[in-house]
């Protein structure tokens, strides 16, 4: 919270719609941003490379308010072991107050820290094993049937193999190419309530899509209406699909964890069968005006700490590795990511998300650094790093898709991919670098590179 309850009190006072404006340097100041962490890991593994075991320590940085510092602990802690097939874990996370600005929810959700630390070790491993890094990874990575270090079983639509073997040229056909693993639950997970919904509503002929569900730019609207047309076999031009508005659209929940094609997806497909199934024996979207079909859908999973042998921790996750590479200058000039996202329901509109999210990870890795001293923010809009477009390099998305009956039950097998797709870039960008010039770099930006060099 930051102005919410200021525009809302004077929305309540004057009776009018209120809207409080930010300016950049505003938002800089007030708006949550990423946590900081400290963080010390131990890894290890046999003398064929084959991980056993891992101890950290997580210290989180929330700021002046909890906001989601303890949600974003979780995720960083469960995470943590990354894509891998052993249980020997041992995390401790801790979520500190402090006087500098709130820390919240931000793009990987505490996963983009942990697996930074845990990638680094793994690439240490490698080289102290004498196993290159591409195989000493394909070696552990999670596969259907095995279990996660959380104590989930591996879903059989569990594609972390196929990601890998998908950049393996790419890898070793690049003297400078780092390499990175990760994953990211699908749905708020741990227990908690999460449900998707979605209203239909014949009116004049059309067909209204109705939903709350948040839209941040990544396509609901056209996500649920192919869910919908899929099974239906209907024309897209019969629909309509309106704007989120509590007095008229159902509550779907937040973006929060990847969660909207999972859970708002599968909450569409349901509601178009029923829509299908209105219209069997000839009937006409006309014989359905005035009607109404609602599609609900709520994920069942286990809460954190349950006692159970294999628990459910989250209703899906979506892998994926990247390989970042560097020219003989040190510059960044492709990357490469593989992703197991299920079913793609909108090609275009995933390869963007991908797309954006490796340029949104080369800036946290390589060229963006946020400065606060005593409390207040000292960067600028200007200041920070963000990559321009003239720096961008060139871009690769691979989708791994798992076979038709192993694809997940739900939303047509589609799977989230917004957090996942720049958890993995800053430790591939840092892999990059350790094989350019030997420095083991251990914090973020990473220090003294064509893009932050160091100050003499």
């Amino acid at each position: 919270m930051s102005v919410q309850q200021y525009a809302a009190l004077m929305a309540w006072v004057t009776k009018k719609p209120v809207k409080v404006k930010y300016s950049r340097q505003d938002s800089l100041s007030y708006h949550v941003k990423r946590h900081p962490m400290e963080m010390e890991f131990t890894t290890a593994c046999d003398e064929n490379g084959k991980l056993t075991a891992m101890k950290g320590v997580i210290i989180a940085d929330t700021g002046a308010y909890a906001s989601l510092g303890g949600p974003v602990l979780h995720r960083a802690c469960t995470h943590a072991a990354g894509p891998y097939n052993y249980q020997n874990i041992d995390i401790f996370g801790m979520s500190v107050y402090t006087n500098n600005v709130v820390s919240g929810a931000f793009r990987g959700f505490g996963v983009t820290q942990s697996c930074f630390a845990t990638e680094m070790n793994i690439n240490l491993l490698a080289e102290m094993v004498g196993i290159d890094p591409w195989e000493f990874r394909r070696r552990n990575v999670i596969k259907p049937g095995d279990v996660l270090p959380n104590g989930q079983t591996a879903d059989a639509n569990t594609n972390m193999a196929a990601c890998l073997d998908a950049v393996k040229d790419v890898f070793y056909q690049n003297k400078y190419a780092g390499i990175a693993c990760g994953f990211k639950n699908s749905g708020t997970g741990m227990g908690k309530k999460d449900i998707g919904r979605v209203l239909l509503s014949v009116e004049q002929g059309k067909i209204h899509i109705r939903t709350s569900a948040a839209c941040m730019g990544q396509g609901i609207g056209q996500m649920v209406l192919t869910e919908i047309c899929h099974v239906t076999k209907l024309d897209p031009a019969l629909f309509v699909f309106e704007a989120s508005d509590t007095v008229r659209t159902p509550d779907a929940g937040t973006s929060t964890a990847s969660r909207q094609t999972v859970m708002t997806g599968e909450a569409a497909r349901r509601v178009g069968e029923k829509l299908k199934s209105a219209l069997e024996g000839g009937k006409t979207i006309k014989d359905l005006e005035g009607k109404e079909f609602l599609g609900e859908f709520s994920a069942i999973t286990d809460p954190l700490g349950a006692i159970k042998e294999n628990p459910v921790s989250h209703i899906s996750y979506s892998y994926g590795a990247q390989v970042i590479v560097l020219d003989e200058q040190g510059r960044i000039t492709k990357a490469v990511s593989a992703f197991d996202v299920g079913t793609p329901v909108n090609i275009q509109s995933v390869e963007g998300q991908i797309e954006g999210g490796m340029l949104m990870g080369i800036g946290y890795g390589v060229t963006e650094k946020f400065e606060c001293e005593g409390g207040y923010p000292k960067s600028k809009f200007g200041t920070i790093g963000f990559v321009r477009a003239t720096d961008a390099p060139e871009l690769e998305v691979i989708l791994c898709r798992p076979a038709e009956k192993d694809k997940l039950p739900y939303s047509l097998g589609a799977k989230g991919c917004g957090e996942l797709c720049m958890i993995p870039t800053a430790p591939a960008c840092a892999h990059a670098y350790y094989r350019w010039d030997g420095r083991f770099r251990q914090s973020l930006p990473l220090a003294d590179t064509p893009y932050r060099p160091e100050k003499k």
